[in-house]
Order: structure tokens, then C-alpha cells, then sequence
């Protein structure tokens, strides 16, 4: 196979050298002026884009022998062409091979093609580095990982007992300008781990230049771990998945409500799953409720004062938050949506994204060449729709293989069967914790052939959408 591949590139090297780039004329040979093309990663134009995933123990290599058909990059014309690896805005190596052992985290690693006439042409790998399961770690949470200097930071994470200090490496062109800063821009800052290690406190400088860093754990022992991506920034967090549906302040509440019914109720989008929290100002002796226009409760039906289950609520005096996860939308499709009670104002109403849904809670049995699957009839129940984002959570043997899929074992989004060498789901799954991630861009298939997770040699711990 891989000596049929190789004449292949051969043959299509000597095509594109016998054929114009630029005029009608043909030429013997692919000269400076002509635009770069890479026969490997992909003889498609456009943006081509590879995925791997490895742990931080492995060396990432491309190309890879285990994996790819070719043992270098091939780019024409060959010989006027300059290629670089670049990510995080830093070249990390130049020529037609390229190998590196990455920290824990996300990496968009850019292939770049530069012609002596300056025109370019660029592929990008994307590299998931997975930490070992007892390496320090930060929660990806985005407001996690939204930091605001000149202030005394708690970031939230796991395994951080030991940690000492964190180093920020500026992302792209990013540099700080303070003394303690290294010479590829990174500052290290002293920090104070919780006992039970899911937190540590740091104290950001107040001049730290905002931007994007990675962040670096160092034990006291001098071991050093990734835990990816952070923002520095003197901006407020704001949550994306939050939606203000009501700005107030309202007029002041007397056993009546602000309703939204009908038309105006759809408008909204409320969907199982979504918090709905109310922000209010209440006197004393105040009462109210997140509840349906008939001052029912919005997931049972039943009426807001009833005894057993009424969603009625005691207002503290001042200001304070009523909250209410919605399970289902049957009864505000029939009688609306409300806010009600008595002697409270309301200031602010907002629509909360649930930021992940648990779907599959394990540890499954270890996969062997078998799947976890919901049918075409109960793949509906899911809550999966264009645009969501399925991660499967696993721990895998040393040669285990894996996909998100249709119950069918093909690709979800293609309909391509999931071992084909061309645009085929599965993946190589490294040994030890790990996860798969796929948005989903179509529904066709998943509705006719049902959704599973498939493959051998790995235990599922979770599945999620978001």
C-alpha cells in the first residue's frame, strides 16, 4: 500500500510540474513564482485540517509512520518552498518532518508552505494531549478559566495539592514586560494549593498584559504538567449560554405576575434542560414563584400554594434569586410562562444553557468490537440537534480503536462507514483517560440509524452534549 501511495505523490509531482500554474503555457518544472500545493497532508485545495490525540508521556510525530502513507510533507515546487510548524503564534520547527513532546492541552499546530515569491499555502493539525489521571489539572469550565489580574485568583481543578506554582506562557503575540518574565514571554507566580486539591489561589499582577496564556502546574518536587488555555483580562465574565429575557425593574408585585403566553411565550426558547433564574428585591413578608401563567408549578402542573409540591417560595427581604431548572415544557406550552407572588420587584430575569448534559453515566464494560447504542426511536429523547457537540469520556488499552457514530457504525455527519480510509470515523485511541469530541452538523442520519459509541479495547466513563 504504502509503496502504491508514494508513486502516486510521485505521479501527481510530475503532473503538476508539467502543467501551468500561472499563464497557458506549460512549463517543465514548478518554478518560484507558482503557488505552493501539498500533495500530503490531502491533494485538496482548501482548508484541510488532520486531527490526532496522544497522552503527555508520547512524542507527537508527523508524519507518523504508524499512521500515514508517506513519511514526510510533500509540497510543490519542491524546491522553492519553505515549511514551518507553527502554534501558539511561535515557529516549533521548520522542514518536511517534525516531532515534539506537548504538555497536556489543545494544540492547533499550522503546516506552512512560503514560496521565495512570498505566496503561502497552510494545513493545520489539531492535537489533543490528554493528562495522566493523577497529573494536576484545571477545570476547562470557561469561566474557569477567565482571569482577572491585579486580584487574588481561585481556579478550580483536581490533583492540585502539590503545586507550588504556575507558569503563564503567553499565546501568539502576546508579551509581558515585568522582570520576572523569561525569555519566551512566560511569568511564573507563586500559589497556594487547597488541602483537599481541587483549588489553588494565585495573585495576578496588576500590569500583566491581557491576553491568552497556557498555564503550566509545578509541583515542589520541580515536576512540571500542562492544564491548557487561560484568559487574562480586566473584562467581567459573561456567561455565553446566558440569555436576559427580562430587564427590569419591574413595578412592584401584588399577587399578580409577568406572563408570557402564546407566541410570546415561543419567542423565548425554553427548553428542557435551562435554568431560569429570577433576580428580585423583596419587602417583608413576601412571597413568589417561577411558575406557568396559571400559577401552576412549570415541571409537575401542580398549583403554586399547594402544600405537597406547590413551587410557592418565602422571599428574604432584599435582594435575592429564585432559580428553577426546567424538566419539561408541556405545561407552559399550554398555559405560559410567569413570574408571580407578592410585595417583591423583580430587577432581572435570565435563560441559562445547561453547559453540559450528562446522557450516559458509566463505566461501561470494556468495548470489544461492540457498541453502546440508542435506537432510531429513542435517539429523539437525547436532546441532540444541529450544532451540538457529543464528548465521549473513556480510559483505553494500548491499541484501542473508537468513534462517535450511528448505531450503524458510520459517521454521523457523512454516512460514511466508520473504517473507510477516506473520511471514515474511527479513531486510534491512545492508552489511558482520553475523550472523543463531534459536532453534529446534520440529523439525517442520526434519525434514521440511531446514535451509538462505538469500537474495542475501552471503557466508556461518560458520554455528554453540549
Amino acid at each position: 500500500m504504502k509503496k502504491k501511495y508514494n508513486i502516486f505523490l510521485l505521479a501527481a509531482t510530475i503532473m503538476l510540474s508539467l502543467t501551468g500554474c500561472t499563464s497557458d503555457e506549460p512549463f517543465i518544472t514548478a518554478g518560484p513564482d507558482d503557488t505552493p500545493r501539498f500533495l500530503f497532508p490531502s491533494s485538496i485545495e482548501g482548508s484541510v485540517t488532520v486531527s490526532r490525540s496522544q497522552t503527555r508521556e508520547d512524542v507527537f510525530v508527523f508524519p507518523n509512520k504508524a499512521t500515514d502513507d508517506v513519511e514526510e510533507i510533500v509540497v510543490t515546487p519542491a524546491n522553492y518552498v519553505t515549511i514551518e510548524w507553527i502554534s501558539d503564534g511561535q515557529v516549533l520547527g521548520t522542514g518536511t518532518k517534525f516531532s515534539k513532546q506537548f504538555e497536556a492541552g489543545d494544540y492547533e499546530i499550522t503546516i506552512k508552505a512560503t514560496t521565495q515569491a512570498g505566496k503561502v499555502a497552510t494545513r493545520t493539525v489539531k492535537l489533543s494531549v490528554s493528562a495522566l489521571a493523577d497529573d494536576p489539572k484545571i477545570n476547562s469550565k470557561e469561566k474557569n478559566r477567565w482571569l482577572n489580574p491585579g486580584n487574588v485568583i481561585t481556579i478550580e481543578g483536581e490533583n492540585l495539592a502539590d503545586v507550588k506554582v504556575l507558569i503563564f506562557t503567553p499565546v501568539k503575540e502576546e508579551a509581558a514586560t515585568r522582570a520576572e518574565v523569561a525569555e519566551d514571554g512566560s511569568i511564573q507566580l507563586p500559589c497556594e494549593a487547597a488541602a483537599d486539591g481541587k483549588s489553588v489561589a494565585v495573585t495576578l499582577p496588576a500590569d500583566m498584559v491581557k491576553g491568552n496564556y497556557r498555564v503550566s502546574a509545578v509541583k515542589d518536587n520541580g515536576e512540571r504538567f500542562g492544564c491548557g488555555l487561560v484568559t487574562v483580562t480586566d473584562e467581567e465574565y459573561v456567561d455565553p449560554g446566558v440569555n436576559v429575557i427580562y430587564e427590569g425593574p419591574s413595578e412592584k408585585l401584588a399577587w399578580n405576575a409577568i406572563v408570557w403566553e402564546g407566541e410570546e411565550y415561543a419567542k423565548l426558547g425554553i427548553t428542557p434542560g435551562m435554568t431560569i433564574t429570577v433576580y428580585v428585591n423583596a419587602d417583608a413578608d413576601a412571597a413568589g414563584a417561577i411558575a406557568t401563567g396559571w400559577w401552576n408549578d412549570i415541571n409537575t402542573g401542580v398549583k403554586w400554594d399547594d402544600p405537597e409540591g406547590g413551587c410557592r417560595q418565602e422571599l428574604p427581604q432584599g435582594q435575592s434569586v429564585m432559580t428553577y431548572t426546567v424538566t419539561t415544557t408541556e405545561f407552559m406550552e399550554e398555559q405560559g410562562f410567569a413570574v408571580i407572588g407578592n410585595n417583591f420587584v423583580v430587577e432581572k430575569i435570565t435563560l441559562e444553557e445547561p453547559a453540559e448534559t450528562v446522557i450516559y453515566e458509566g463505566p461501561s464494560d470494556k468495548l470489544a468490537w461492540n457498541a453502546i447504542t440508542w435506537s432510531a426511536e429513542d435517539f429523539p429523547k437525547l436532546g441532540i440537534h444541529v450544532g451540538t457537540v457529543i464528548t465521549v469520556y473513556y480510559v483505553a488499552d494500548e491499541g484501542a480503536a473508537g468513534a462517535i457514530a450511528t448505531s450503524w457504525w458510520k459517521d454521523i455527519n457523512t454516512g460514511i462507514q466508520w473504517d473507510e480510509p477516506e473520511g471514515g470515523c474511527r479513531q486510534e485511541l491512545p492508552a489511558g483517560s482520553g475523550k472523543m469530541e463531534y459536532e453534529v452538523t446534520t440529523l439525517d442520519y442520526l434519525n434514521e440509524q440511531g446514535f451509538g459509541v462505538v469500537g474495542n479495547a475501552y471503557v466508556i466513563e461518560r458520554i455528554t452534549i453540549k
